[in-house]
């Protein structure tokens, strides 16, 4: 006897004798092009770069596809090439870019459409794009299509002998020029949709210093330097069929705006000082409930700069429990317990992964394991505040309240203090009204 499994079930045709079905044709896209956007202003090593990605051109921006190249060396003070042993043994002197150099450069970054400030972020994109790329690709995305950033994977951060430092070693290794690029991390050029064309996008950046994205090993007194020799950026414009874009036109005189939904990420970081059991009562963000927040604690010297650390190593520092308050609520249901020194931290590695989503895939995962967690530099603390925080597809309720971050040490914390780096995620909305003024969190009535 032949039946199906519920009545409900409806027929289908594999695709395999689907004889039917075509594809869709093109008939809204006449062409497209990458196209390179020199500096707008007279170039300065400390910044500001700016850069006008439109210029009022007709054609639409794939803001997604835009990258900032930037060639770069390391020399002493004084301009000379300092060559390395070719062993790269313990007992040498190294030094490298620190991890994901292209995205670390940039220290703040702002995008203004039409002179209208449409995103302003704090002195710490390098944080922000280290986390994007560190949690959300696998080592082999790392080693390939991440390696044009300058990211390598590293199994233990401050090594000498991990991979992924050698490998940016090799990278200044000769007295030549580096080149390297990174998408611009930012909430607009996170999301799939077109920006209108006779916008006047406007981009400024600012780097970061010598300090902070040098890493050494064995350096002794030596000071270096990394010099930007070049920057400029790539955009990638769409040319529409004149009817189509006669219709947008249209749709947007008659609904008067068009929205972008999107992610915004926002950064924060505060100060624990030296010979704390706590951390200082601190309040990061005051307005709606974020989706997921990501923490990590890393020592001051490395997060103000210094050639002999990296400012992406965060250890666990004695830490014993660590949760999020919002709203009268506690994120996870109880503080996470902690105890590294005896292994009792799994559940804050589950924690991380589950908010990201790769525990409950088999496809994707972010190649830190239970003991880079543990006391190689990834120990990273990851709170889900949305019950569907993986589903971009959906917005949140907007609930408006205040979050906090409360830690609790065993140990007293180091001499020169550490900082709490703190990664946020929001639902967001920004729209374009006919004269293509930028209207943020717009909603259409």
């Amino acid at each position: 006897m032949i039946s199906r499994m519920d009545i409900k079930s409806e027929d289908v045709i594999i695709d395999e004798i689907d004889f039917t079905t075509m594809p869709g044709t093109n008939t809204a896209v006449l062409g497209s092009k990458f196209v390179k956007v020199p500096l707008r202003n007279a170039y300065q090593a400390e910044g500001p770069w700016e850069f006008s990605l439109t210029n009022h051109s007709r054609n639409y921006l794939d803001l997604k596809r835009t990258y900032l190249v930037f060639t770069f060396d390391i020399t002493d003070t004084a301009g000379n090439f300092v060559q390395m042993d070719s062993k790269l043994l313990e007992t040498s002197m190294s030094y490298a870019p620190i991890n994901n150099i292209a995205g670390s450069i940039i220290k703040t970054v702002t995008l203004h459409i039409n002179s209208q400030l449409v995103y302003g972020n704090s002195t710490n994109h390098a944080y922000k794009s280290y986390f994007e790329n560190l949690l959300n690709y696998s080592q082999d995305i790392k080693d390939s299509t991440l390696s044009a950033a300058g990211f390598y994977h590293d199994t233990a951060v401050e090594e000498f002998t991990s991979l992924g430092y050698q490998k940016r070693c090799l990278m200044v290794f000769n007295p030549k020029p580096v080149q390297v690029a990174t998408n611009i991390s930012i909430d607009l050029m996170n999301q799939s949709r077109l920006l209108l064309n006779s916008c006047k996008a406007t981009l400024t950046v600012y780097p970061n210093t010598s300090d902070f994205l040098i890493e050494g090993h064995n350096l002794g007194t030596k000071k270096l330097k990394l010099n930007i020799r070049d920057v400029y950026a790539l955009v990638h414009e769409y040319e529409l069929t004149d009817g189509l874009s006669n219709e947008l036109e249209a749709a947007l005189i008659e609904h008067k705006l068009i929205q972008y939904p999107m992610i915004s990420t926002q950064v924060r970081s505060f100060y624990i000082g030296p010979s704390r059991l706590d951390a200082p009562a601190n309040t990061l963000f005051t307005s709606k409930m974020p989706r997921r927040i990501f923490l990590g604690l890393v020592s001051a010297e490395a997060y103000n700069g210094s050639q002999k650390t990296s400012p992406f190593n965060f250890k666990p520092y004695g830490l014993k429990n660590v949760h999020i308050d919002y709203c009268g609520k506690t994120v996870p249901g109880r503080p996470l317990e902690l105890d590294f020194e005896n292994n009792k931290f799994i559940e804050a590695f589950i924690q991380m992964q589950e908010a990201i989503g790769h525990s409950r895939n088999n496809s994707t995962c972010n190649s830190i394991n239970t003991q880079m967690f543990k006391e190689k530099g990834f120990t990273i603390y990851g709170f889900e505040l949305s019950p569907v925080a993986l589903d971009n597809s959906l917005f949140e309720m907007v609930v408006q309240t205040n979050v906090s971050i409360r830690l609790d040490f065993k140990e007293k914390t180091p001499e020169n203090g550490l900082y709490c780096v703190v990664v946020a995620e929001f639902d967001a909305l920004m729209g374009l009204d006919t004269l293509r003024n930028p209207i943020l969190d717009a909603t259409a009535h």
